[in-house]
């Protein structure tokens, strides 16, 4: 593993890359017993991470990222941490879990949210190599985007199939009503897998703390996911391969992780998901509980497919927030402030204040 994508939670555990490469060289160190051990670490310590963090579990937290991180090699560094956090003391396991929680998965929930945010000052050493990676995409860039994916999904939602009223407005003005089909019609939107605003920055913001924490955010990103940074820093955010046309409700609901897609269900026939809720009960606008999506090919559309890999990412995501019930949680949050407008009586909407200072993005 590289050691610059190990810099942020290496200062967590206090350990050097150096060390924690030993380990996950080691070929002698099975994973399927690293993560064996690290399942008893979670339950030596449950009482400690339920305690440590009362609006979320911790403990289900660890636990899913372990079991549904988008890769092996993913579950092995989420085991190896937690078993060098555990031989640090009492406290290890503790911080492991937040750091997880405050520098990616929730930062990367908000992002999908597009929040507004301030960019916070930093502890953490400065990650240089991320930093020299990471760059400014354009609006130009999105607005090309929209375009390539609408021809790709015929201009249609990927997700229920309903057709762009976008599509149907030019269809009117240009009198080609033959061309427009029965149906239900909806505002759409290119929804990003991997979000755009993850790199979108004041461009002469150089070695700025605005940089500096998206940079954590991306070690970890790296680390878990084994993503390849390179592929989806400036403009190649905005490439067809990380982005689904649907209607603005799923757009909505795909950045809250309200679902996924997921290719087990087809793992034989290329470019077709199932899509699957986060959680019981949830519905899609049209009323479905899950939906079958197949992507053109290249060949067929003259535009790339959507990345499984991203996409995988992304179910990760959604399982891990939902199964600990952070995306709940933020949910209440945000529940407050639009019905209320005041914090509660208990102070727990001060997290919302929390969670946006911890937030690497300035999002326009």
């Amino acid at each position: 593993m590289s050691s610059d994508s190990l810099e942020s939670i290496c200062s967590v555990l206090t350990v050097t890359s150096e060390e924690f490469d030993t380990v996950y060289e080691n070929d002698s160190i099975k994973t399927d017993v690293l993560i064996d051990e690290a399942r008893n670490i979670i339950g030596k310590n449950r009482s400690r991470l339920r305690e440590a963090e009362h609006r979320y579990r911790l403990d289900d937290l660890l636990s899913a990222m372990l079991l549904h991180a988008p890769n092996p090699e993913g579950q092995r560094y989420v085991a190896i941490c937690l078993h060098i956090a555990h031989e640090k003391g009492a406290d290890g396991v503790v911080n492991a879990a937040q750091a997880w929680s405050d520098n990616l998965l929730l930062p990367m929930l908000a992002i999908y949210k597009a929040m507004k945010t301030e960019p916070a000052s930093s502890q953490t050493p400065t990650i240089d190599i991320t930093m020299q990676h990471i760059e400014s995409a354009s609006r130009n860039d999105q607005r090309l985007l929209r375009t390539q994916v609408a021809q790709r999904e015929k201009y249609r939602c990927a997700i229920t199939k309903v057709f762009d009223l976008a599509r149907v407005r030019k269809l009117q003005r240009e009198q080609r009503f033959g061309e427009i089909p029965p149906g239900a019609k909806s505002d759409m939107a290119a929804a990003h897998i991997v979000p755009f605003s993850l790199n979108k920055f004041n461009d002469k913001a150089t070695s700025s703390p605005e940089i500096t924490n998206a940079a954590r955010t991306w070690d970890m990103l790296q680390s878990w996911t084994r993503i390849d940074l390179k592929t989806l820093v400036g403009s190649n955010i905005n490439s067809p391969m990380n982005a689904i046309y649907m209607t603005t409700s799923e757009h909505s609901m795909f950045g809250r992780f309200e679902f996924y897609l997921e290719k087990e269900a087809y793992p034989d026939i290329p470019n077709k998901y199932k899509v699957r809720m986060a959680r019981q009960g949830g519905t899609l606008s049209n009323g479905s509980v899950d939906s079958d999506v197949e992507f053109p090919t290249l060949e067929v559309s003259s535009v790339e497919p959507p990345n499984p890999i991203c996409l995988k990412i992304h179910a990760a995501f959604a399982k891990v927030l939902h199964l600990c019930g952070a995306a709940e949680y933020i949910e209440s949050v945000e529940r407050d402030a639009e019905t209320e407008g005041t914090l509660r009586l208990n102070g727990e909407t001060d997290f919302a204040s929390y969670l946006r200072s911890k937030i690497p993005i300035i999002v326009h």
